[in-house]
């Protein structure tokens, strides 16, 4: 009993100890919580559904959750880049302002962002592509979000002149769409004409019947974007033949949610903005067709990429700081957080996302590094390297190529270089279904078919920026009564239908004498870029006027016979000076001749264009010999491009299109 008792005893106490200990462990697992594990990667981000100005995150980072399917999305880049690794304790502020149309993107990545790095203020603002431009070319911004490329000569001077160089980043494809009030069940579509009949410069329109005669006796109340937004840069370049050409008298607002209020709010009323808002706001509004001349067509995810949807679907992008980016950690885990969802997010908010190729574009720009202003050190040269380079396109920039590959023939003497000339197009048509390694380009591959061929022909491709051109428009030299013309009479003379064969139908105090046309055929950039500048409409020309995509047979032309008119790319006038006379073209501020100041200035407009080549990926990557001949290109076309009458690209191009190419 004794030894039992004392047993008893002990097995209490132990348990009591036992016990003791538990409470103790309990307590301190309370007061000091295990370390977490290390989150998993986060779930692809769903957009927002309401931005606001800046974008502020919850105090503790949660995972994204899945985003909702959109319809008919894009295909996602085949190799996103590995998901960067997040410091939730990463400070500083991002500031982005500028399109209203890429808002809804750049806010959706900045809610997701801030989700991660909780102590980054991202701040989003909205006062146009043009007012964004004006904020970002004197570094106040680091992103500017853009519904047009920065084209303008004079906002990338500014841009120069303040030390800001940039990467442009191609997020997606939108359709620029026209909307009335839901309740005008009378309307469906409007062409081009009657567009630029209610929206051009002086229009009289006020009233639905004078558009139609069937239209209802209707007052038109009339909605669009503000003078510095890309989207009325681009619709009245695209409807009224120039960039800011409009009436006056319509409600203009920055803030496309005041639009949609607008025509929602009153009958009768017509008003245009990005595709995304339409989504968004579907229930409010009436999406109506447009007719470019092949039958009416609404914007969609499957017309807008495929190219049906003409002549208003264009470009997104942003625009990055590049100091901003290499040397602010906040920046740059910003943009390369915008270049890993941004696809998606594009989708989502119901733009069409670029494709997989133009993100890896995207992403060689932001990788490489600041680029020497100095052109790279001349490569080794192999004389006895053997082979042949198909170049064909356009003819402006031919003498550029060909004079690349006289020099390049000194050092690769067993190389054959060809270089045709077909125009821009008939570069096109061969170069996409791979009957040639580089195609010339006085204009980008804008058109969706042309991209789309040379897809369904499997070949992927570089564009590379050369330099600008200022289109030029020559008369006989004995002419000494005409040094210039006006936009307007440009169109007179080249519009179609155009009933203008004496110089004295364009002006009274012109002589009476026959007019001579002149100009590049159909398939040549040129004609493309002029017709679209003049006319109001690419391919839109009389057709009574002698053609060639030889400008050796427009320089004959023009100088054999008195009274004759043409036009074609500067160099060739440089080349053949003492034969022709060129004239200043007047857009509203005065005549200005194209020439090495005014053409990069911005101040001859709107005829300056950019001159580009086109490089086959494939064709660059596995045979040497075209390899070798880009790569020269590049080392010499800033030189060359100037030496034979054209202002070249700045070495921050060419460093962009080295980036390309080495990826």
């Amino acid at each position: 009993m004794i030894l039992y008792s004392k047993s008893l005893k002990l097995y209490f106490l132990i348990s009591l100890f036992a016990l003791f200990t538990a409470f103790v462990i309990a307590c301190s697992t309370e007061e000091e919580p295990a370390e977490p594990a290390a989150p998993a990667a986060p779930a692809a981000p769903k957009a927002a559904a309401a931005a606001s100005g800046s974008s502020s995150a919850p105090s503790a980072p949660a995972a994204p959750a899945a985003p909702k399917a959109a319809a008919a999305p894009a295909p996602a880049p085949e190799a996103t880049v590995t998901s960067q690794q997040y410091d939730s304790k990463m400070e500083g502020t991002v500031e982005i302002d500028g399109s209203s149309t890429v808002y809804p993107i750049s806010e959706a990545v900045a809610e997701e962002f801030n989700k991660l790095y909780p102590k980054v203020r991202v701040n989003v603002g909205v006062s146009g592509t043009g007012g964004g431009f004006k904020r970002f070319t004197v570094g106040e911004t680091d992103i500017s979000n853009a519904s047009r490329p920065m084209k303008n000569p004079k906002e990338s001077s500014i841009a120069e002149e303040n030390g800001i160089t940039y990467d442009e980043l191609r997020l997606g494809t939108d359709g620029l769409s026209v909307m009335v009030n839901p309740n005008m069940d009378w309307i469906d579509c409007l062409t081009v004409g009657e567009l630029k009949q209610i929206w051009e410069p002086g229009s009289t329109v006020t009233n639905w019947n004078q558009v139609r005669s069937d239209f209802p006796d209707q007052k038109m109340n009339l909605f669009g974007p503000d003078t510095d937004s890309g989207t009325f840069d681009y619709f009245t370049e695209e409807i009224n033949g120039e960039a800011q050409a409009s009436r006056a008298d319509y409600t203009a607002s920055a803030d496309d949610n005041v639009l949609v209020s607008g025509i929602s709010g009153s009958n009768g009323s017509l008003g245009y903005f990005g595709y995304a808002y339409y989504v968004e706001n579907v229930e409010k509004l009436k999406l109506l067709g447009v007719d470019n001349g092949d039958g009416c067509v609404k914007p969609s995810k499957e017309t807008i990429p495929s190219g049906e949807y003409t002549p208003l679907s264009r470009p997104l992008f942003i625009y990055v700081n590049k100091s901003a980016y290499q040397t602010r950690p906040e920046v740059k885990a910003f943009v390369d957080y915008y270049m890993e969802v941004g696809p998606e997010l594009t989708n989502e908010v119901g733009y069409v996302t670029s494709s997989a190729d133009v993100y890896n574009n995207n992403r060689a720009l932001l990788m490489k590094s600041p680029a020497p202003e100095a052109t790279v050190t001349s490569q080794q040269y192999d004389s006895k390297m053997e082979g042949t380079v198909e170049i064909d396109g356009s003819s402006t920039v031919y003498p550029i190529s060909e004079a690349v590959a006289e020099e390049f023939n000194k050092l690769y003497p067993k190389v054959r270089v060809n270089v045709g000339v077909s125009g821009t197009g008939g570069g096109f048509k061969r170069f996409t279904v791979g009957e040639t390694d580089i195609s010339n380009a006085s204009r980008p591959m804008k058109n969706p078919k042309e991209s789309s061929i040379a897809e369904e022909n499997g070949i992927t491709y570089d564009e590379l920026r050369l330099g600008t051109d200022g289109l030029s428009v020559m008369v006989n030299p004995n002419m000494d009564w005409i040094d210039c013309l006006t936009v307007g009479e440009l169109k007179q003379i080249w519009e179609p239908g155009s009933t203008v064969t004496n110089w004295n139908q364009v002006r009274s105090d012109f002589p009476d004498q026959k007019m001579n046309l002149f100009g590049p055929d159909t398939d040549s950039g040129t004609f493309d870029y002029f017709t679209e500048e003049i006319n109001g409409e690419a391919q839109a020309s009389r057709a009574d006027y002698t053609a060639s995509a030889d400008d050796n047979v427009l320089v004959s032309g023009i100088s054999g016979s008195n009274g004759s008119l043409g036009y074609f790319g500067y160099a060739y006038y440089v080349e053949n000076v003492e034969k022709l006379k060129l004239l200043g073209v007047d857009n509203g501020d005065g005549c200005v001749k194209p020439s090495k100041e005014t053409i990069p200035s911005g101040e001859y407009t709107p005829l300056s264009r950019p001159l580009f080549i086109y490089v086959n990926k494939s064709a660059y990557q596995t045979r040497p010999e075209v390899k070798a001949f880009v790569d020269y290109y590049m080392e010499v076309g800033p030189e060359l491009t100037n030496e034979v009458g054209y202002v070249t690209s700045s070495a921050d191009v060419y460093n962009n299109n080295r980036a390309l190419l080495m990826k």
